[in-house]
């Protein structure tokens, strides 16, 4: 049996640790149906694109036969060449350029995963050449930013490396020790935040391998197994790095959290497991058949009877555990199967769908974010969670600077508040302010906000050009 250990006593069947990791990514929540390009509306176009954009994303590649994953690393690389293609049609059929913006933005993304910065700035550019002072620009000029940083300090810091690594070698002092070894992992760090992970890994492997006496080893070797974790969320990659540090180091700082922090995912993913087994156990097998027919199945009528209940409570507890690995990719796919499968249980569904969209904005996925209360509102509108969801989505306008619908959000929720809540304050003090037209040119702070101009000119407004 192939196992990972560590000192503590720990164990976990490695097989199927990356089994039920990515068991739960089987519930695919799918987009929607194919047509023809002047059919489907754009919205609906980018939605598509971003599930096989999440779909990639989440997709387990990890695989003990060598066949079986290059098979699924070229399945994850026809799902970001089809992501590709749909925003690439988004850019084309949007003439205001809004949607085109994100769709360049996500574009921009995969070819960062493929490591092709060129054209990753080539479509940063794009963006800024739309609308050079909107939030995707900004995005994108400190994305364009730190590609040329990182970049360069790669190119600097390996030679670095590879000088002082030889000199070290031909005469060792502790200087030209300190200085290869703080260079590598300068490498590795640059490597870590231009987001190609695999260089990441290889350079800090290479860290702990030639400097194991160095101090930034231990965090090296820990740092490999957060990559992997928090980042890739790979635990079959993750796991022997993080034994590794214990082995490697054992009386780092380091190796007591990497201990504890196995001890504890360990007890999350077989509870993950545990919870998916007994989803599965309630599911109505024949309602699942007469689905695949084609037949047309009602939430409730697709489990046992008697259990819907229990299945929403593990799914919220399967998004929890999700969130507690900060795996949110995971946590918003539960929530949102949850909503879609059990949607007769209509304060569970509202919750789900308030959890999806509180998730995206937690990640910075502010569209996606408003898109998910927009869902609530519209599949929920009495929940619980309507008026904190109005906030929220205020938040998430002011964010991508939109400030106008901002401005509408926080009205909005100031009218359907009652008594003193933990966001009035705030909200009529933001109010207050893009209600200000300290220039007194006619245009208010938010529509000044919104243009790029100035509220403290009178000859800067939104007007100018018209």
């Amino acid at each position: 049996m192939n196992r990972f250990t560590y000192d503590s006593g720990l164990r976990i069947d490695r097989a199927c640790l990356l089994i039920f990791a990515f068991a739960f990514l089987t519930v695919t929540i799918i987009g929607c149906g194919q047509g023809g390009i002047n059919i489907i509306p754009l919205g609906a176009k980018l939605q598509n694109a971003d599930s096989a954009f999440d779909e990639a994303e989440t997709m387990e590649v990890r695989d003990d036969d060598p066949a079986r994953m290059e098979e699924k690393r070229q399945r994850q690389q026809e799902l970001y060449d089809r992501a590709i293609a749909l925003y690439s049609e988004v850019i084309e059929r949007d003439t205001k350029g809004k949607w085109a913006q994100r769709a360049h933005f996500q574009i921009a993304k995969i070819y960062k995963r493929r490591y092709d910065w060129d054209k990753a700035v080539e479509h940063h550019q794009a963006i800024v050449a739309l609308d050079p002072t909107g939030y995707y620009a900004n995005e994108a000029k400190s994305g364009t930013a730190n590609i040329r940083k990182n970049r360069e300090v790669i190119k600097a810091k390996r030679a670095e490396y590879q000088n002082y690594k030889a000199i070290y070698d031909d005469s060792p002092t502790d200087e030209t020790f300190n200085i290869a070894a703080e260079a590598l992992y300068d490498v590795a760090r640059a490597y870590e935040s231009l987001e190609n992970y695999t260089e990441a890994i290889r350079n800090y492997e290479r860290m702990v391998e030639e400097f194991p006496e160095h101090s930034k080893a231990a965090q090296a070797q820990f740092q490999i197994g957060n990559v992997y974790f928090y980042t890739l969320f790979d635990y079959g990659g993750g796991w022997p790095a993080f034994v590794g540090v214990a082995e490697k180091f054992p009386d780092s700082y380091e190796a007591s959290q990497a201990g504890t922090l196995l001890k504890q995912t360990n007890e999350i993913l077989i509870e993950i497991s545990f919870l998916m087994d007994e989803i599965n156990k309630f599911r109505n097998k024949k309602a699942v058949e007469y689905q695949k027919t084609g037949r047309k199945i009602t939430p409730a009528d697709m489990w046992v009877m008697g259990y819907s209940d229990q299945v929403v409570q593990n799914f919220q507890q399967i998004g929890g555990n999700w969130e507690k690995l900060r795996n949110f990719p995971r946590a918003i796919n539960a929530y949102k199967t949850l909503a879609r499968d059990l949607s007769h249980k209509k304060f569970a569904s509202a919750d789900a769908l308030y959890r999806t969209g509180t998730l995206y904005q937690q990640n910075a996925e502010y569209e996606r974010a408003i898109e998910a209360y927009d869902n609530l509102f519209e599949n929920a509108p009495e929940s619980v969670w309507r008026n904190e969801a109005v906030y929220q989505q205020a938040v998430c306008y002011r964010s991508i600077r939109e400030f106008g619908a901002a401005y509408e959000g926080f009205k909005a929720y100031m009218s359907i508040t009652k008594g003193d809540t933990p966001y009035l304050r705030e909200a009529e003090q933001i109010v207050r302010q893009y209600e200000l037209d300290q220039d007194e040119d006619g245009y208010k702070f938010y529509e000044e906000q919104e243009a790029g101009t100035s509220d403290q000119d009178a000859s800067s407004h939104p007007g100018m050009g018209s």
